[in-house]
């Protein structure tokens, strides 16, 4: 049993649902033209009969187009949130490997 089938929409109602959809997850709009990385991940089975439906009703491409779009589209409503997580994770890293390069010249200067 398809996992389309299990949603029960009547044809007119799946047009209605494919175009809606398909409006509030433009390609360009969501940057899934400029997708370079692949990233893997587990989901439930009930995740991904939602992925498979719209995949089915053609959508989207693939599961991972259906996944991009919409960690990228809860990333990009927060994105001013997750620009300031993105800046201080990158001064994060430069603390720690400033924090690297005093403690390899501690330990390099008591060698000697």
């Amino acid at each position: 049993m398809s996992s389309t089938s299990k949603l029960k929409l009547q044809p007119d109602e799946e047009t209605s649902l494919r175009d809606e959809l398909l409006g509030k997850f433009e390609r360009e709009k969501h940057g899934l033209k400029n997708r370079e990385i692949s990233v893997m991940t587990r989901l439930s089975t009930d995740i991904v009969e939602i992925l498979d439906a719209l995949v089915e009703l053609e959508i989207f491409k693939s599961r991972s187009e259906v996944v991009a779009s919409f960690v990228e589209k809860a990333i990009m409503e927060k994105k001013s949130v997750f620009d300031s997580i993105s800046k201080q994770a990158s001064d994060i890293e430069k603390k720690r490997e400033a924090a690297k390069h005093l403690a390899f010249k501690a330990i390099q200067s008591s060698k000697e």
